[in-house]
């Protein structure tokens, strides 16, 4: 599991938008989320060759909602009011693509964009 856990938190730091997130969280944030998301991952079917992908994704989601830097921030303004609202439903690139990878399992292959 460590090793497992130590090529996640590297994968992270691959996540250029990521940066900012991760400088906001301690290391033991980090690992606790990454330790989630391959629980997460093995229950949704991830197997130990294409597990790494999949929860890097899902790690990186909970890191970035654990760090309120989220890019789903809207903002319009007039010239009296401004209004700030997050869309998508709480989702994000990263959950988007863990969840498209976890689709594509069904097809017994992982396919990348």
């Amino acid at each position: 599991m460590e090793e497992l856990t130590q090529k996640i938190s590297e994968r992270l730091k691959l996540f250029t938008n990521l940066k900012d997130a991760l400088t906001q969280l301690d290391e033991g944030a980090v690992s606790a989320f990454v330790e989630d998301a391959i629980d997460q991952a093995r229950s949704d079917g991830f197997t130990d060759s294409n597990i790494v992908r999949g929860a890097s994704f899902l790690a990186a989601h909970f890191c970035n909602l654990a760090s309120n830097t989220n890019s789903n921030i809207s903002k319009q303004q007039a010239s009296v009011l401004s209004i700030e609202y997050f869309d998508r439903g709480g989702s994000d690139d990263y959950l988007i693509e863990y969840n498209r990878l976890k689709k594509s399992l069904t097809q017994n292959t992982i396919r990348f964009l």
